[in-house]
């Protein structure tokens, strides 16, 4: 089950805005290659070496063949390709490669791939961030809304609490 957690994003061109809670994803664990290779091999014939190997390869080949101009697909995985930024001139002429900046790999998901997490994809809320603090659910931040009003609010009626957004 994928979780959110809230956090509540106020404008930058509107002071005055007391912004908008926005369900913003929780990652519980970033898993390296070999724990994927373990699991995604279990019940196959192939041992999680000859996949880690496997991937290592295609790892070390993706930046070569970027750099020749290649989008690369990497099967229903989705596809990388590289992008980048430049300043601009008045004069064609005036252009030169050091202009070229913010060089960046774009991934593009197949559809496969999209499909596939989004069938039967569900949502669980793990809480509310605020003010650089995490409440375990939308409840314990409410009590602790009620209970900075009760004590006087605000930074400086609020005992050691911090002032949430």
């Amino acid at each position: 089950m994928a979780k959110y957690r809230f956090r509540k994003i106020k404008s930058s061109l509107k002071k005055d805005d007391p912004g908008k809670w926005y369900g913003a994803p929780v990652t519980d664990n970033r898993l390296n290659t070999r724990a994927v290779c373990k699991l995604v091999t279990r019940n196959t014939t192939v041992a999680p070496t000859e996949l880690e190997s496997g991937l290592n390869l295609v790892c070390d080949a993706v930046p070569d063949l970027l750099k020749q101009g290649n989008s690369v697909q990497l099967g229903s995985l989705g596809t990388l390709r590289l992008s980048h930024s430049s300043d601009g001139v008045e004069n064609i002429e005036d252009f030169n490669t050091s202009m070229i900046k913010d060089v960046r790999v774009i991934f593009t998901p197949s559809k496969e791939l999209m499909n596939a997490i989004k069938d039967g994809l569900t949502f669980e809320n793990a809480g509310v961030t605020a003010n650089g603090f995490t409440f375990a659910s939308v409840q314990d931040y409410k009590n602790y809304e009620v209970t900075k009003r009760e004590e006087g609010g605000g930074s400086s009626g609020g005992g050691d609490r911090p002032e949430i957004e």
